[in-house]
């Protein structure tokens, strides 16, 4: 009895070893490929959605979100394995515990689709990735346990409330995050998106500088032109000489009549 339960677990624990490795091969066979936001096919993959495709190779169903996987398996308590889900909290502001996903390879390492500009790559689990990093389960398990990934346990409290400081700290702005989002049909970073956000603001607010200066410098000129013409009329209306006969007839005028300003003067300079 003792030799068929040494053999089961024996079995047990090849079965899981095959898994691993076969995990580890599926993965690595789409290394270099291609990172593309809600993609869950080798076209292009998103962090989610590449490890719900190779799980699902092996017969594991997975969630599609990176923060509903965090649900599934059993959590890892001592060492990492080769299979295993690691978490990740990259962007707090989106306002949920889980933003990334990848799978563990072996030596510190992990498998994941990073970024459009990175794409599918193998990265250490140290600095960045360190300072984000929330925890691990595990999916696979013996043939015993093989189903358990269907049930979707959650993580102790404990973790949650940990990384709950977290999400209220301002950990983007001391990590330096620049994320990328589409924007007016183009895929562009944070810092790219304030830039043309802030050129078109000065390229608006100079030219409704100059919509203004050109709608005043109109406005000034029909001002001065009214101005000018009730000035003119003011100033006729001052000048209006009537002569009397002699004088008229001196200066050849037979009848009153009102002169513009320049006729007025040189007919009084005449008239001296």
């Amino acid at each position: 009895m003792k030799n068929i339960y040494l053999i089961l677990i024996l079995s047990s624990i090849f079965l899981m070893a095959d898994k691993q490795a076969e995990i580890s091969h599926l993965a690595k066979k789409y290394l270099g490929g291609k990172y593309v936001w809600g993609g869950e096919r080798p076209s292009g993959f998103d962090c989610s959605g590449y490890t719900q495709y190779i799980f699902n190779k092996i017969g594991i169903n997975l969630p599609r979100t990176a923060y509903e996987q965090s649900k599934v398996g059993t959590e890892v308590q001592g060492s990492l394995q080769k299979g295993d889900l690691l978490f990740f909290n990259t962007d707090p502001s989106r306002g949920i515990p889980v933003t990334h996903v990848g799978i563990y390879l072996e030596n510190g390492k992990f498998i994941h689709a990073a970024s459009k500009t990175k794409g599918i790559i193998i990265s250490a689990l140290t600095k960045h990735y360190q300072q984000t990093y929330l925890g691990a389960k595990r999916v696979l398990q013996s043939k015993k346990n093989s189903h358990s990934s269907t049930k979707h346990t959650q993580l102790p409290k404990e973790f949650f409330h940990a990384y709950k400081k977290a999400l209220l700290a301002p950990m983007k702005a001391q990590l330096n995050y620049d994320l990328y989002r589409i924007y007016k049909g183009q895929y562009l970073r944070e810092s790219q998106i304030k830039e043309l956000e802030k050129m078109q603001n000065n390229e608006q607010h100079h030219d409704k500088q100059q919509k203004k200066k050109q709608i005043l410098k109109k406005v000034d000129k029909k001002a001065q032109a009214l101005l000018k013409e009730k000035i003119n009329k003011e100033r006729l209306a001052s000048i209006k000489i009537t002569y009397s006969a002699h004088e008229a007839e001196a200066l050849g005028a037979f009848e009153e009549r009102a002169l513009s300003e320049e006729d007025a003067l040189d007919a009084i300079d005449e008239s001296l």
